[in-house]
C-alpha cells in the first residue's frame, strides 16, 4: 500500500515556493490496546479529575491551565493568554539559511519526516534536492503547525 501524506506544505525561500507533501517515517502500530472496563457489566470507565484540596470531581468547564513556578505555586493563565501564545499555523516551511550538513549535530533531531513533491512541484523539488546534495548543504527552516512553531532541517535523502 503506498504511503499516505499526513499534511501538505510549501517549501519557501526567496521568491521560490515548492508545494510538498509530508509523510511520517513510521507506521501506526498494529498492536492490540486494551481499555479499562467495569468488571461484570462491561461498561468502559471514564477518567475523572479530582481536586485533592476539596475532594470533588472537577468538570471540564472549571479547569484552567497553569505554570508551576515553584513546588505547589502556580500561575494561572487565562484562555486569551494561551491563545496569544499559540503560533499561527502556516503551511510554509520557510528556509532561513543554508548551512553545511556537518554543522547540525544529529542529536538535535527530535523527529524525522519525509517530504515529497506535490502537484506542480516535481521539477522544482528535484532541482532543490539535487542542488542541496551536490553542495553538501541543508536548509534550516521554520514551520508552524498545531499551534507550535518548530525549527526544522530540510536535507536531501
Amino acid at each position: 500500500m503506498p504511503a499516505r501524506a499526513i499534511d501538505t506544505a510549501t517549501i519557501a525561500f526567496g521568491l521560490v515556493s515548492i508545494p510538498v507533501k509530508i509523510y511520517s517515517t513510521s507506521e501506526r502500530s498494529h498492536e492490540i490496546h486494551f481499555h479499562l472496563i467495569h468488571d461484570g457489566c462491561g461498561e468502559r470507565l471514564r477518567q475523572q479529575y479530582v481536586c485533592p484540596r476539596h475532594d470533588v470531581v472537577v468538570p471540564r468547564e472549571d479547569m484552567a491551565k497553569g505554570f508551576e513556578l515553584t513546588k505547589g505555586n502556580f500561575v494561572e493563565l487565562e484562555k486569551e493568554e494561551l491563545k496569544a501564545l499559540e503560533a499561527v499555523s502556516t503551511d510554509e516551511i520557510a528556509i532561513r539559511e543554508f548551512v553545511p550538513a556537518s554543522a547540525i549535530d544529529p542529536i538535535f533531531v527530535d523527529k524525522t519526516y519525509y517530504l515529497g513533491p506535490d502537484k506542480g512541484g516535481e521539477r522544482a523539488y528535484g532541482l532543490l534536492r539535487d542542488a542541496l546534495e551536490q553542495a553538501g548543504l541543508v536548509g534550516v527552516a521554520s514551520y508552524s503547525a498545531r499551534g507550535k512553531e518548530y525549527i526544522v532541517m530540510v536535507r536531501p535523502f
